[in-house]
């Protein structure tokens, strides 16, 4: 049975990743490869998800939310892309194209509060291979400060703000210590950024992706 190559592309807040979700996403198309791209939190391919996703992020809620409660909601999102979205294509494409996955959830979890045990037990529950999900995980790195100010500056998605881009400068940091020392537990490919342009970066994903170019 046919298997889609599933691959994750990861990173803090300003790093690219919706960019070469999209340039990758076309290259590979352009080629004659059926490719389904994602994201998560929250994909247009599910709207319950992008509902779900405005309670967990959008920033008027954010007074009302608790740690565990933006977890909760978080692991729902996960658990209907997964099954509803990802399952059922694994066997109907050759590539599965993702913006962010369980290491951004683990990064963010773990800033926000929790504890990382408590997150892997729940990202289990979806799928007990959860660590070997993704065939690929490119892990997009760069100057933290620097990503928050070009998010920060790009179209916000909600009115008031987005919740985790609003904690600042600090958290954002604290979320790019908990990725890369959580990257390990993937099969993760770092590409660092900074100071190169869209194509740059982007030639370098489809050289360890062992993509032509």
């Amino acid at each position: 049975m046919k298997k889609a190559r599933y691959i994750c592309l990861e990173g803090s807040e300003g790093m690219g990743k919706s960019t070469q979700t999209e340039k990758l996403t076309n290259y590979l198309r352009e080629r004659g490869f059926s490719v389904l791209q994602t994201k998560e939190p929250g994909t247009p391919l599910s709207p319950l998800t992008m509902e779900m996703r405005k309670l967990m992020l959008d920033k008027q809620f954010d007074e009302e939310m608790t740690m565990h409660a933006r977890e909760f909601i978080s692991q729902a999102i996960r658990s209907v892309h997964i099954n509803n979205i990802i399952k059922p294509a694994l066997p109907n494409y050759d590539y599965i194209i993702q913006d962010r996955g369980i290491l951004s959830g683990y990064a963010y979890g773990v800033a926000c509060g929790n504890k990382l045990s408590f997150l892997e037990q729940l990202s289990h529950m979806h799928d007990e291979h959860a660590h070997d999900l993704y065939d690929d995980v490119l892990y997009l790195t760069g100057d933290t400060s620097k990503g928050l100010e070009t998010a920060l500056n790009s179209k916000q998605e909600f009115a008031a703000g987005d919740a985790m881009e609003a904690r600042g400068s600090a958290f954002m940091h604290q979320v790019r210590y908990n990725m890369d020392k959580q990257s390990s537990l993937f099969n993760t490919e770092e590409v660092n950024v900074d100071g190169k342009d869209i194509e740059t970066v982007f030639h370098e994903i489809l050289t360890i992706l062992n993509l032509p170019q």
